[in-house]
C-alpha cells in the first residue's frame, strides 16, 4: 500500500492510498475514520478525482456520519460505564 496524497479538507484529514488495483480514501476526524474503496474503472483513479468527488454536499454527509459515529461511541461507553459501575475521579 502506498500513500498517493494527504491533505486537509474542511477540518477532515484525507489520505489517498493505492493498493492492488484500487484506491482507498480514508477520512479522519479526531479518533474516528471512514474509508471508501474504489476499483479501477470506477472513475476515481487519482487524488485529483478524489478532490473533485469531495464537494460540499459530500463533505456535509461525511460530517453527519462522523456526528452519528461519535454519538454511537459515546452512548456505548456510557452504557459500559453504568454496567461496570466505574466512574472517573473528579479532576479539579
Amino acid at each position: 500500500m502506498r500513500i498517493l496524497a494527504e491533505y486537509d479538507k474542511d477540518g477532515i484529514k484525507v489520505t489517498v492510498f493505492q493498493m492492488n488495483g484500487r484506491l482507498s480514501v480514508k477520512f479522519e476526524d479526531n479518533l474516528l475514520e471512514q474509508t471508501f474503496k474504489f476499483r479501477d474503472g470506477s472513475g476515481i483513479e487519482q487524488p485529483e478525482d478524489v478532490m473533485k468527488m469531495t464537494d460540499e454536499s459530500f463533505m456535509q454527509a461525511l460530517k453527519s456520519r462522523f456526528e452519528e459515529m461519535n454519538h454511537s461511541r459515546t452512548a456505548a461507553l456510557e452504557k459500559l460505564w453504568k454496567e461496570t459501575g466505574e466512574e472517573f475521579p473528579e479532576i479539579i
